[in-house]
């Protein structure tokens, strides 16, 4: 079935329609989320109006579709108001199977999985965006939220609470956006088009609720639809037209639920309670930034972001809510803080991250006849390409959600500050607006450089087998990855994806928040999972965040559809920004020199002949401490070299370089293990004793005690270690110079067998015996919440810890990744870990006991 054309209007005519809505002629302006996008409405193009009604005929419509579903919603809401609690208790107590029923007869042919509009979009189009045909299936493009995958849990309680509890109004914007895949991809009948007029889509009466305005009536009209504050008649309509089987829908599956009130004919007459039953909360009430619920009070665990992300469509639209904003990339920011600490400090670290980054670059994979590339890892080149990227990236990345964490402080301050301007009806503060602008761009291009990582998925381990590059061209650098047998339908779910996000057209036409999520959907399967390295689920996790930002920030409604054009309207304000990022652009230039001049410095990064071989994980002999040693050593050498390069290239200290991006760690020693001891016979005076403390950089347990002979005698370590680094975080003893900690710990948590199992590991004191084994991240979790932490899973791989208690000091975040494709932490990861949450709280092996 072709798309309606609308031959019978000529050119000219729309021409003229075009100048009159604009007030300028088609040159290109983009008007997202708007009927009039000239992506598919202009002179020439296939994809016409399917109508152009009178204002009459506009006008007659929306008060006929506006009457009936004010009407619809009048009776859910008085369903809601009298029987919520019921409902809820008959859906949960149901089975899968049984709410699948339900569901199917309320709304035959209901679309089985999550997403049904990107399931279509990959059957029907095979990767074609431009295609003159409207869907066979467009319930699953105009209603991709309507799914057995998803309303067969709690989220149907979710949808009736909040459409039963608020007018349709609240929803008519998110309507419309929620069928954004069908606009971009025109697979559904187009929107009327009647110019010079507004629709209003206010309160909850016939007289507000589709209100058609002219301009000419109505000045401001104008404005406020082309800053999608108020509808277009064809977006208005089209809003109706989604929520005329909605509210239906939902008045059928209460009645199916309450079947026995219906047929008693009392649905409507009286309020029903089960005194047994629990008091069900209000589930659409639960208004926070991106639907996400308030944490905890003692610590415990907060709904997933994937979970979220696809309870969303069915809660009320939330507020911009900068505070949890801030929470997310205060926790990206101390997390690549510490990593860029690792890097300098940890030699075992630093040697993963070498031979890891080697892992996924494509010039590793072998061409179709099995010759590796001219300059792969073979050669001294490719190497060097792996360490200036690490180095760039992790100093980069720390300046970037340091910039995104100083944005983020200045819109809390400006959105206290104009709380009284900012109102629906009106736009929002000029420089309130304009840092909102701001902080959009750096989440944008913030993006690409994950989105650049992803495309070396196909080198990565779990992968590489299923691919092969083509034979090198003398002379380029563009590569070309083929898959070895393109009809493996191991590839065509995570494929499809993948080429849509590294595609700039289809990324920006589909939305980079709707693939994102439809990829970590995607993930939750164990079988797709797999595929996925450790490495890459780290990318998937910086660019999951930036786009989860970016989406907060265009929902921001209404002013979140129009900020293309606001930002085009303030550019030169907005581009002031790139005077913040002049360290970042700097830092570029001088790393294309850095590693060869004056001294070619990549050999003594090498991960080779063990060079950074760094036996924390072994019991402590004399052998195994000078190994360490060693490493630290050479780790040292090679950023001693790097720094003195960095200092004749850029003129100045490698610190300075980074201008106000300041670390934490700034100032701070690395901690280095101290020279082996030889073991002292028990009862012997330790004579070493006052060496370690000066030696000891690291906080330890700072607990003291009057008796300072047994103090004195635990110092000794009988069994035989080198002097004590941060290694030794629990060990209680009384130093009197230790390194800075946050601030020193009061409290004493109480833990079963399996925590303490876990504190052994994040604090070993190391000794003779074997260190510990592996611990279960389920274990980890619930030491964390135990000690009063608000505990959240993002997408990919990466945890969010969020103080929930005062008893966690500082009240500021940290985030962990979890293990894949294990459920075990080994006890190299366990020990980083520990040392993070030493520097970040001032934690110990001290303040946990049994219970």
């Amino acid at each position: 079935m072709s798309a309606t054309l609308s031959n019978n209007v000529p050119t000219e005519e729309l021409e003229r329609i075009y100048a009159s809505m604009t007030g300028k002629p088609n040159d290109g302006m983009r008007l997202k989320n708007s009927a009039y996008n000239t992506d598919y409405i202009f002179p020439g193009s296939p994809w016409r109006p399917s109508s152009f009604p009178t204002p009459n005929e506009v006008r007659t419509e929306a008060e006929s579709m506006s009457s009936q579903i004010l009407s619809d919603w009048r009776k859910l809401q008085k369903i809601v108001e009298l029987h919520h609690e019921v409902i809820s208790k008959r859906w949960m107590k149901k089975t899968r199977t049984r709410q699948k029923e339900t569901l199917l007869r309320a709304w035959p042919n209901m679309s089985p999985g999550h997403r049904p509009d990107w399931e279509a979009l990959r059957q029907e189009r095979t990767g074609r965006m431009v295609i003159s045909e409207i869907s066979a299936n467009p319930e699953a493009y105009m209603w991709p939220y309507i799914n057995l995958e998803d309303l067969s849990s709690k989220s149907l309680l979710i949808f009736i609470e909040s459409r039963g509890r608020n007018p349709p109004s609240a929803f008519a914007r998110s309507d419309v956006k929620a069928m954004h895949l069908a606009s971009v991809a025109h697979t559904v009948k187009e929107p009327c088009l009647l110019d010079e007029h507004a629709l209003y889509l206010d309160g909850d009466t016939v007289e507000t609720y589709g209100k058609l305005v002219p301009f000419a009536e109505d000045p401001e009209a104008k404005e406020l639809m082309y800053t999608s504050r108020q509808f277009t008649p064809g977006e208005g309509l089209r809003a109706f037209e989604l929520q005329q089987r909605i509210y239906p829908f939902l008045i059928k599956v209460c009645e199916l639920i309450l079947h026995d009130m219906v047929e008693a004919a009392t649905l409507y007459d009286t309020p029903t309670k089960d005194e047994k039953s629990k008091v069900i909360p209000e589930m659409a009430k639960l208004e926070i930034s991106s639907n996400v619920p308030p944490a905890p009070t003692e610590g415990g665990f907060l709904p997933t972001l994937h979970q979220i992300a696809a309870e969303a469509p069915y809660r009320l639209p939330a507020s911009l809510d900068f505070h949890r904003i801030r929470e997310v990339i205060a926790g990206k920011r101390s997390a690549s803080d510490d990593h860029v600490w690792a890097l300098r400090e940890d030699p075992g670290y630093f040697g993963e991250t070498v031979t890891d980054w080697g892992e996924h670059r494509n010039d590793r994979l072998l061409d179709y006849f099995g010759n590796p590339h001219p300059t792969g890892p073979h050669t001294m080149d490719f190497w060097e390409r792996v360490v200036r990227n690490i180095i760039h990236d992790a100093y980069s990345n720390f300046m970037t959600w340091d910039l995104l964490l100083r944005l983020v402080d200045r819109l809390i301050v400006l959105q206290a500050k104009y709380k009284d301007q900012i109102a629906y009806e009106k736009r929002l503060p000029k420089e309130y607006l304009i840092e909102l602008l701001k902080f959009r761009q750096i989440l944008q291009v913030s993006c690409e450089t994950p989105i650049f990582k992803l495309r070396n998925i196909q080198s990565s381990p779990p992968l590489r087998e299923y691919f092969y590059r083509d034979p090198q061209t003398p002379g380029t650098v563009m590569m070309s990855i083929q898959p070895k047998n393109p009809k493996d339908p191991h590839f065509h779910k995570p494929w499809g994806l993948l080429l849509f996000m590294w595609e700039p057209a289809q990324r920006n036409l589909l939305g980079l928040a709707n693939i994102v999520d439809a990829f970590e959907h995607l993930m939750q399967d164990p079988k797709e999972k797999k595929n996925m390295s450790p490495y890459m689920l780290d990318v998937f996790s910086d660019l999951s965040v930036f786009t989860r930002c970016l989406h907060e920030v265009d929902n921001y409604q209404p002013w979140g559809a129009s900020l293309d054009e606001e930002e085009l309207k303030y550019k030169r304000e907005v581009e002031a920004i790139a005077f913040e990022l002049k360290y970042q652009i700097e830092y570029t230039d001088q790393m294309d020199h850095v590693l060869r001049t004056p001294e070619i410095l990549t050999p003594f990064a090498m991960p080779d002949q063990k060079r950074f071989f760094y036996p924390v994980n072994k019991r402590r002999t004399k052998q195994t401490t000078e190994a360490m040693m060693q490493a630290e050593l050479n780790l040292d050498i090679f950023w001693r070299k790097y720094d003195a390069n960095w200092k004749a290239n850029a003129r100045k200290t490698h610190e300075a370089s980074m201008g106000d991006h300041i670390s934490a760690y700034k100032g701070k020693q690395l901690t280095r293990t101290a020279p082996w001891v030889e073991p002292v016979k028990e009862g012997k005076k330790d004579d070493h004793a006052d060496d370690d403390d000066a030696d000891f950089k690291q906080a330890e347990d700072k607990t003291t005690t009057k008796k300072k002979v047994p103090e004195r005698k635990h110092k000794i370590k009988t069994k035989g270690v080198a002097h004590p680094t941060d290694d030794t975080l629990s060990a209680p003893t009384n130093t009197s110079k230790t390194q800075e900690t946050s601030q020193e710990p009061t409290s004493k948590y109480e833990l079963n067998t399996r925590g303490l199992k876990v504190i052994n590991a994040l604090f070993y004191v190391p000794n003779q015996n074997d260190p510990p084994g592996e611990i279960i991240w389920g274990d980890f979790l619930q030491v964390m919440a135990t000690a009063g932490f608000a505990i959240q899973k993002l997408y990919g791989s990466i945890w969010q810890f969020s103080p929930s208690s005062d008893k966690v000091s500082p009240q500021r975040s940290i985030q962990f990744h979890e293990p894949h494709p294990g459920v075990k932490i080994p006890f190299i990861h366990a020990r980083r870990m520990g040392r993070r949450l030493m520097r970040a709280y001032g934690w110990n092996g001290g303040m946990f006991e049994g219970s």
